[in-house]
């Protein structure tokens, strides 16, 4: 009789592994602490449509959720269009989307320019990032592609991202998150091409419930794991209710800080050692609008009356019929838990947020304004300095046979789902035989 494998966390990764482990005929049952599936890829009622409580896009090098979706019939319900990334320059838009935008981006000098296009074009070929891990984001941007691209461009888009600790962040995560893009595109110079699902990212999260549930699986929703002890001959999993389980596996998909906490009396010393990595976490406003705010999917931001360092418009990617003509924009920020922002009641950020559309879009009245959501996560971010991979925490714990799926293992990658999927297959084909 196979192992039980106890799968605490009902995201991408706990979904991915209780998957991937039932193929290899475990028994598995997943514990999620809230009523729906999905953690960062779930989805909300919005007056009738489901939305996403974070924006989702897929690259064409996004080959593991595209191998997945294969799997689980669901190809066909991927579509790619074209994108485009725009550029909010002190008051004004700039294409951004090919080496030949960076080259017309006036606000810097010809020469910058030139040397950006440049070296925007080589970063895709970096394959070996380790050697990026040693040395941080702005001193390798500031030496390739010039001080005044830096500082005109990077240097907002770090500080807003993560504050205090933007001059620490590492080359690798910088580099990564230039490399991901770069792969929606056929070739350097030609336009992107993003990919999203018809229905949202809850169309992936629907197929791989009911697959699971066809395979023999048991999830329970609303399900908070307190506690967790070591017994003679298999793991004590305490409930929020007071109900106690038993498995002989435990796999941890949930944030690096909760599984500390769940770690802290079975191995005090792994425990600390994860409590180490810090994360900000996000603050979303997701609004509803009568009519867009740009023509870009992806708009970066480099203006002193905006908090936001982007602002991403996902009905410029995904046309969503079903609310046509209503336009669907994100604005994210990542903060501190204890940032005022992370504190602030749905109403005050609805006005902070607006004001921000109103900069980009001066004649957006409060009647274009539709609806609005806010969604929240503590731990959205980690944070990744210089020297970060030798702090990412192995999949399985040294003492015991409990694993850990976290963002911070898909370094240098940045919570991509895709790179989620790979890594809960990795797990899977690793360990459990």
């Amino acid at each position: 009789m196979r192992d039980k494998i106890a799968i605490v966390g009902g995201g991408i990764s706990g979904l991915s592994t209780a998957y991937f482990a039932l193929h290899k005929g475990f028994d598995i049952n997943l514990y999620e602490c809230s009523d729906r599936l999905g953690g960062f890829a779930s989805s909300f009622d919005m007056a009738g449509v489901i939305i996403e409580k974070y924006y989702h896009f897929i690259c064409r090098g996004d080959h593991h959720l595209i191998k997945l979706s294969n799997r689980l019939g669901i190809e066909h319900k991927i579509k790619f269009n074209a994108s485009r990334t725009s550029f909010f320059y002190h008051g004004h838009y700039y294409p951004f989307s090919t080496p030949l935008d960076l080259i017309k981006f006036s606000p810097i000098s010809l020469r910058s320019r030139l040397k950006f296009g440049q070296k925007f074009l080589s970063f895709r070929q970096i394959k070996a990032w380790e050697k990026l891990d040693r040395i941080s984001g702005k001193e390798w941007l500031s030496k390739h592609i010039g001080e005044e691209a830096y500082e005109a461009i990077w240097d907002p888009l770090l500080k807003i991202k993560f504050g205090n600790h933007y001059d620490r962040i590492s080359a690798a995560w910088v580099w990564h998150r230039i490399f991901r893009v770069s792969t929606s595109r056929k070739t350097p110079l030609s336009n992107e091409k993003m990919g999203y699902f018809e229905g949202g990212s809850s169309t992936l999260i629907s197929a791989i419930t009911k697959q699971i549930e066809q395979l023999g699986g048991s999830i329970h929703l609303n399900s908070r794991v307190s506690k967790i002890t070591k017994t003679n001959r298999s793991f004590q999993l305490t409930l929020e209710s007071g109900q106690n389980v038993y498995s002989d596996r435990i796999v941890l998909a949930v944030p690096l800080p909760v599984a500390a906490g769940l770690l802290e009396e079975l191995d005090p010393e792994f425990s600390l050692k994860i409590s180490s990595i810090d994360f900000y976490g996000i603050v979303c406003g997701i609004f509803r609008l009568k009519e867009k705010v740009s023509d870009a999917f992806w708009l970066n931001i480099n203006d002193s009356r905006i908090m936001a360092n982007g602002l991403i418009e996902y009905t410029n990617l995904n046309p969503l019929e079903e609310i046509s003509p209503h336009k669907i924009v994100y604005i994210p920020l990542y903060v501190p838990v204890d940032n005022e922002w992370f504190l602030m009641d749905e109403a005050s950020l609805r006005d902070r947020f607006l004001s921000m559309l109103k900069v980009l879009k001066p004649s957006l009245s409060e009647n274009c304004v539709v609806d609005f959501r806010v969604s929240k996560s503590p731990y959205a971010q980690p944070i990744c300095p210089t020297g970060f991979k030798d702090k990412v925490p192995p999949l399985a714990l040294p003492k015991y046979i409990v694993f850990l799926l976290d963002s911070t293992q898909i370094y240098p990658s940045d919570r991509a789902l895709s790179a989620l999927v790979g890594l809960a297959e990795k797990l899977v084909d690793d360990h459990f035989n």
